[in-house]
């Protein structure tokens, strides 16, 4: 008669850190997919596999999938068949829903960055508006809009509100490919509004810089409505 083994204390011990490696491990996936989603690097419609992350991350299938299935619940990533994940096609209604509340959010962010903003803020947003300017003219669009993502970031982060810049971390997720594909697609200009959003900060100038930012994400609209749709088109 065979007894099952009681682990002994080294063993459980392994279980217990091979558990928290793994979660650890799934925390890090997650990250890293959340950043190509938020960044852009992934598009609208774009398949996703266990295996090709995998093979990309140089890691096993198991703290992929257990990422892959947290994106899932975050509305990041939607599963259409058993082998099919796919980044989503936003529908134009919560596209506008998105909008809008970014529109408000950063809009107010930018306002708070203008009152609170030092010398050494100034540099940093026109560090990053000169990089994007230099990648959007060697056509290297995807750095282009993740220059464009760090922008709307930096301003939340300048404002030091941790808590909306969370909030706007969510948004971004569910939008980063749709801006991406939409400025990728159309080679669209991506930084007069900062500049003004930059001019409006250095003169501590909250109505101008919070105006300004609510410009910038107006003017996309009608051209992101567009692009969502031509994916209905090609159906």
């Amino acid at each position: 008669m065979h007894q099952n083994k009681v682990p002994t204390l080294a063993e459980k011990r392994e279980d217990v850190m091979n558990q928290i490696s793994q979660v650890s491990l799934g925390d890090a996936i997650y990250e890293r997919v959340y950043q190509d989603l938020v960044g852009g690097k992934l598009r609208p419609n774009e398949k996703v596999t266990i295996r090709g992350l995998a093979a990309a991350l140089g890691t096993s299938s198991t703290p992929v999938r257990d990422a892959v299935q947290r994106l899932l619940r975050d509305e990041a990533l939607e599963q259409r068949s058993v082998r099919d994940v796919r980044v989503p096609v936003l529908t134009v209604a919560k596209y506008l829903e998105i909008a809008s509340i970014r529109r408000e959010l950063e809009g107010y962010a930018a306002g708070r960055a203008a009152e609170m903003v030092g010398p050494k803020d100034i540099q940093r947003l026109k560090r990053v508006v000169e990089k994007n300017e230099v990648a959007a003219r060697a056509c290297r669009w995807p750095q282009a809009v993740r220059y464009n993502q760090q922008f709307h970031f930096a301003l939340a982060e300048i404002a030091d509100m941790p808590i909306l810049l969370r909030i706007l971390g969510g948004l971004w997720l569910r939008m980063g490919p749709l801006i991406a594909g939409y400025y990728g697609q159309g080679k669209v200009a991506l930084v007069v509004r900062h500049q003004a959003i930059i001019v409006a900060c250095e003169k501590g100038d909250a109505a101008a810089a919070t105006a300004e930012m609510r410009a910038d994400i107006d003017d996309s609209r009608e051209g992101i409505v567009r692009y969502i749709e031509s994916f209905t088109e090609e159906e």
